[in-house]
């Protein structure tokens, strides 16, 4: 069990940054992807960036601070949120050793220029919710999502101005693409806290069923110009977590990720 104490997380690694601002009252934690290896290299790469994050947090769950939560972080840039501007000044950032976007695939998996390839059991394939191409994402692993857990706990206990968790494609979109479609948003965002629109939480329309005579194609995005992740068999049970149009996206394994897109047509409320 975590524990804050004296703004810093009990027993965690502290490798202070130089790239600090102001004091500030934590009223969000924002979710970033590191679009690296290690946390240790990342806190290296940001810091000689002139950037800091107060956590970072690696694929095996270990955690890294640099610096203190009540102290702004350099981590959000151009942002706004809920009638905040400027998330420096009024969140914790985490960044979270993850490769991100992978957008070439070869005979052996998914890369980006410069990186490692990966498996395809190592990814997920869809487009990013506020737009663009259909590719593929590293997925966080299990050990690491349990840290985080422990992480928004203990912040949620120690700051009670946090109202809510997002990510740096909520504060920034257009502009950023992390935490990406892999990350389980939904997670965090229902340890607690008070609710706000336009999450994944809020726009979660419930329990559906497939409802076609044959099967449904689970799409990489909103539209039948997605590549087919996968076809749905008649009667597959599902949540849809948001709207696009006539299409929904939707969470097969009830974890609050989303695996894809339907069109909204072949779908039954359940209990309806």
């Amino acid at each position: 069990m975590l524990e804050v104490k004296r703004n810093r997380l009990d027993g965690i690694t502290f490798e202070e940054s130089p790239h600090v601002g102001d004091r500030i009252t934590p009223r969000f934690i924002v979710m970033h992807y590191t679009a690296g290896g290690s946390a240790l290299s990342s806190v290296r790469a940001i810091r000689d960036r002139g950037l800091s994050a107060h956590l970072f947090v690696d694929r095996d769950g270990g955690i890294i601070q640099t610096v203190p939560f009540n102290v702004a972080a350099f981590h959000a840039g151009p942002s706004s949120w809920r009638g905040f501007d400027g998330l420096n000044r009024h969140a914790i950032g985490i960044e979270i050793a993850n490769l991100g976007f992978l957008d070439r695939q070869t005979s052996e998996g998914w890369t980006r220029a410069g990186l490692r390839i990966l498996a395809p059991h190592e990814v997920m394939v869809a487009a990013h919710r506020n737009g663009g191409p259909v590719m593929a994402w590293e997925l966080y692993p299990e050990a690491q999502l349990r840290a985080l857990d422990a992480i928004v706990a203990a912040l949620r206990a120690a700051y009670p101005t946090i109202q809510e968790v997002v990510g740096h494609d909520d504060i920034s979109p257009g502009r950023k693409l992390d935490p990406g479609p892999a990350f389980p948003m939904a997670r965090y965002q229902n340890q607690g806290g008070a609710a706000g629109s336009g999450t994944l939480r809020d726009d979660d329309l419930g329990a559906f069923e497939v409802t076609v005579r044959d099967s449904l194609n689970l799409r990489g995005g909103p539209g039948t110009g997605f590549v087919v992740l996968k076809s749905l068999a008649p009667g597959t049970k599902l949540r849809v977590l948001r709207e696009a149009g006539e299409w929904r996206q939707v969470d097969l394994q009830g974890d609050g990720t989303p695996d894809g897109f339907v069109h909204g047509a072949f779908l039954r409320r359940i209990g309806a």
